[in-house]
């Protein structure tokens, strides 16, 4: 639009000093700049009402500085009389910060019909990302001329954090943790008697009551029902919120991986965990009980989703008020001021600068 506002204003220049100097030649150059400008425009007119464009992110997760693929899709719906040259403007922002990246990008559109162009984006820091399309320039023929369109599309994703090794050690107290739960261990049985975990023959020292008569009576040998063994969850990852309006990029990045670290820890010993958070909209905390990677990887994406920005909230006395009954062996607690409590106390700050790999791999959880 610049370009196009100097333009007329050279030709009213030229069209003046014409008429100043009475110079034929300058009158033939003005009108021909004033064609030019003319044609320019009407072709720039008839390429934005011709031209549609959407954005959209295709994946929904990503990892920690991987590219992510941004596509442009572009349909002329009328012939635009040539190849047309775009530049789009992308506003993006990490979630839920306000802080706005503005970049531009050039494109191309076929004259008529669809086309699907793809750009890379690299993050760095984990976390939910929005990025809009704000402004798009459609230019003509001579790449000089231009016009705005105006747009307001979005897209999101969720950068997932990168995990470091933190070497854990679980007591036989923990491995061997019982507990009230719905999931039963495939491997062995227990003492829950409203769930079966297989038929076998009696061996010497099976009680009576396990008999499964029926059964022997047409196997015409001893059949013992052995019970199941509930699965229960004897760590509880809770989430804080101390200081969470305040996190910087680089710090809300480290207490994700702090957090994701330890529950992925927890995950390759075997142990079954509960990650809690405080979720705004629902005013109460939430919980997911994890057991393998595909529980690791959900929570972490519902926790970048839910809305988490009250840093009042003592989240493990909510989480020990609302789920009071139910019993646990430790309370594992990661703040975002890189602090990780174990049953209420501190038991290390991870503020300092430098690699968090380094530093992890010189600790030893043991619970």
């Amino acid at each position: 639009m610049i370009h196009l506002i100097m333009a007329v204003l050279l030709t009213v220049l030229l069209l003046y000093v014409a008429a100043l100097y009475e110079s034929t030649a300058l009158v033939f150059l003005a009108f021909l700049l004033a064609g030019l400008v003319l044609g320019a425009l009407i072709l720039l007119i008839w390429r934005m009402a011709a031209l549609e464009i959407d954005f959209a992110i295709p994946m929904a997760l990503a990892e920690n500085g991987r590219p992510v693929s941004v596509r442009f899709s572009m349909c002329a719906k009328r012939r635009l009389l040539g190849k047309t040259r775009l530049r789009v403007r992308v506003d993006g922002r990490q979630l839920p910060g306000k802080r706005v990246k503005r970049t531009w990008i050039w494109l191309s559109a076929s004259s008529f019909g669809e086309e699907t162009v793809r750009k890379e984006v690299t993050m760095y820091c984990a976390g939910g990302y929005e990025y809009r399309l704000r402004r798009v320039r459609v230019y003509d023929w001579t790449g000089w001329f231009y016009l705005t369109k105006r747009l307001n599309q979005s897209a999101t994703t969720q950068l997932l954090p990168k995990v470091q090794e933190l070497p854990l050690q679980l007591s036989g107290t923990v491995q061997d943790f019982f507990g009230d739960a719905e999931v039963y261990d495939d491997l062995r049985g227990g003492t829950d008697n409203s769930e079966v975990f297989q038929i076998r023959e009696y061996m010497p020292g099976d009680r009576l009551q396990n008999i499964h008569w029926k059964l022997s009576a047409k196997a015409d040998d001893l059949m013992v029902r052995e019970h199941s063994l509930p699965k229960g969850c004897p760590v509880v990852l809770l989430l804080g919120t101390k200081g969470i309006g305040r996190q910087k990029p680089i710090q809300r990045d480290r207490f994700l991986q702090i957090a994701a670290s330890v529950s992925f820890a927890l995950v390759d010993a075997g142990c079954p965990h509960i990650v809690s958070w405080y979720d705004d909209s629902q005013s109460t905390p939430v919980r997911m009980r994890v057991d393998d990677e595909e529980g690791f990887y959900e929570w972490q994406l519902l926790y970048l989703l839910a809305q988490t920005r009250r840093e009042d909230v003592d989240v493990e006395a909510c989480y020990k008020e609302k789920y009071r009954s139910e019993a646990c062996l430790h309370l594992l607690r990661v703040e975002p001021q890189l602090e990780l409590y174990l049953d209420g106390k501190l038991w290390h700050s991870f503020a300092k600068k430098g690699s968090l790999k380094d530093e992890m791999g010189t600790l030893q959880l043991y619970l």
